[in-house]
């Protein structure tokens, strides 16, 4: 008999990759037309009801709305709360986490499953709440994910185009690191956990400098090198577009948060993922090019 599999999160952009590539049941707030979906107001009746059966649950609903902390809270840690305690006993809990637990500037580089994490924005405490509720459950895999990219992420879109119009601006120096994943390889962790694994695992993949990911951006799209910018100025001006935004009702493209990741030195080691799980992360130049042709239609 086929393992019974339940998925949060599949109409999301992630959700959706994983979706793709096993054949869970999508549990969703309202019908989405998804293949064997479930209806649920996720509360802790309904979650009992529907995961009694459950031979594993792809948990990768969340928020990462980082300008409303209550939502983030509720998404991210109070769901996780619920969807674990619904879980069955011998069932598998496969939880989408994020590399921010580790802060922005971590304890080593590069860093691994033992680096001591320290969260240092509302958005990576809650993950880490997150985490620490899993980990209740013994038949758990946490899957601590970088930056997630590739068809569908559309919001990189503006970054793309900001390049293209001699917008774009490198924060600091560029030299810094700069981890992301493409959905597709991230999916392929979350499936191959079903059957494999146990514990915390980082799935990110190649970390190139930041002044580097911008050259191979602006050398296809045969534009100039974005000028460089420091991370002071950078912020300063992400808050003056934040309080227009407060004025305007319009959302803010690129945040404080968002110059703070891309201005960060970060590196990660895949080993673990890569030996237990099958990660085999694509090369970041190639996801880059991947991005930019789907632009460029």
């Amino acid at each position: 008999m086929a393992a019974k599999i339940f998925i949060t999160g599949a109409t999301g952009r992630l959700g959706s990759a994983v979706l793709k590539k096993t054949d869970a049941i999508p549990l969703v707030r309202k019908r989405c037309g998804l293949p064997k979906e479930i209806v649920t107001d996720f509360s802790p009746e309904s979650l009992k009801k529907n995961l009694a059966g459950a031979d594993a649950v792809i948990h990768i609903a969340g928020s990462v709305d980082t300008a409303n902390g209550e939502k983030m809270q509720q998404a991210n840690v109070e769901l996780t709360g619920k969807i674990i305690d619904a879980v069955p006993e011998k069932a598998k809990i496969i939880f989408a986490g994020s590399i921010s637990v580790y802060g922005k500037k971590m304890k080593e580089i590069p860093a691994d499953e033992e680096t001591p994490v320290s969260p240092d924005s509302r958005y990576a405490k809650t993950k880490y709440d997150a985490e620490e509720i899993v980990r209740k459950h013994t038949n758990h895999v946490i899957l601590r994910l970088g930056t997630v990219y590739g068809p569908g992420f559309d919001d990189f879109f503006y970054v793309i185009r900001r390049i293209k119009e001699g917008k774009m601006r490198i924060i600091g120096s560029g030299k810094n690191r700069v981890p992301f994943v493409h959905a597709d390889d991230a999916a392929e962790a979350f499936v191959n956990a079903i059957g494999k694994g146990q514990g915390t695992y980082v799935i990110c993949g190649e970390s190139l400098p930041q002044e580097r990911i911008f050259e191979i951006a602006s050398g296809q799209l045969k534009v100039e090198m974005p000028g460089k910018i420091s991370e002071k100025i950078a912020l300063w001006l992400a808050g003056i577009a934040g309080l227009k935004a407060m004025i305007t009702g319009k959302k803010v493209k690129m945040t404080a948060e968002h110059i703070r990741i891309l201005a960060s030195d970060r590196e990660f080691d895949c080993a673990k993922a890569k030996k237990e799980l099958g990660f085999s992360p694509r090369s970041l130049a190639d996801g880059i090019k991947e991005m930019l042709n789907i632009y460029e239609k």
